[in-house]
């Protein structure tokens, strides 16, 4: 068994040889990423499936915002996110959803905050529906957007958080035809030029936009004329068909994401 004299001794040659250990600056243990797990809330975002080089759809599949038909207002709306992370929970994940006048680019007013635990991706609890009242000043617009954004602190990817829903239908049986007016907006403090995109390419052709760019100024407004014209050849969809088609309308702003809106078509005679 060492000695004292042997343990100092044995320190001091140690020291000579390779210095003095270094300070512990921190009581606490640095751990490798490898074990770090973070959660991943989220919900059907267009921003991120643009920028992957696909045309989104404002009909968010997360999103219920509207009755058909006709179409009308939810009351309440509703929600639903996810938590994509098989490695962590996601508790209390904050949920705010606002709304707008329809169009695009339109300034958002705040509906509610909702508080939700999401548990790993593959087990129960790990989405979430979260119900809000629609307030009535977007009951008397009759048409709106809605917004649902997400923040958790230690989100691993805060680019699915965001995701919107701006729709409008009609139904063959008022008539093959369409004439309406999408507003947008740049929200930005510079001039920006606004450029439309139409899909899915099925039906592209039905819609018509005028203009299909425009120039704004800041904060600037304009209204965009839409006309969709279902052809004749597209027969009556079969009974019980709740959505023949669905045209997107995208628009980037100076090259950037701006958003968008999606319009219903039920072939019905």
């Amino acid at each position: 068994m060492a000695t004292l004299a042997d343990r100092q001794s044995s320190g001091s040659a140690c020291s000579a040889l390779c210095g003095p250990p270094p300070l512990q600056k921190s009581c606490c243990v640095k751990l490798s990423p490898q074990i770090i797990h973070d959660p991943d809330p989220s919900i059907y975002t267009q921003q991120q499936i643009a920028t992957a080089g696909s045309l989104p759809s404002y009909d968010n599949p997360d999103v219920d915002s509207v009755n058909l038909w006709p179409v009308s207002i939810l009351d309440p709306i509703n929600a639903r996110v996810r938590n994509l992370s098989p490695d962590a929970s996601a508790n209390q994940t904050r949920v705010d959803i606002s709304w707008s006048q329809w169009g695009i680019g339109m300034p958002q007013q705040v509906i509610g905050t909702a508080i939700v635990d999401l548990a790993r991706a593959g087990l129960g609890g790990s989405q979430k529906q979260v119900s809000l009242p629609l307030p009535q000043a977007a009951k008397d617009a009759g048409r709106y957007g809605i917004f649902v954004r997400i923040y958790h602190p230690y989100d691993r990817d805060n680019f699915n958080n965001l995701g919107e829903q701006v729709v409008d239908g009609f139904r063959t049986s008022q008539g093959r035809s369409l004439s309406t007016v999408v507003p947008v907006r740049n929200p930005t403090a510079a001039t920006q030029t606004v450029v439309l995109q139409v899909g899915p390419a099925a039906v592209a052709s039905w819609v018509n936009l005028a203009p299909s760019t425009l120039n704004l100024g800041p904060g600037a407004q304009a209204n965009v004329a839409l006309q969709i014209n279902v052809p004749a050849a597209v027969p009556v969809s079969p009974p019980g068909t709740l959505v023949t088609a669905t045209m997107d309308i995208f628009a980037t702003l100076g090259g950037s994401y701006l958003g968008g809106i999606s319009i219903f078509v039920l072939v019905d005679v």
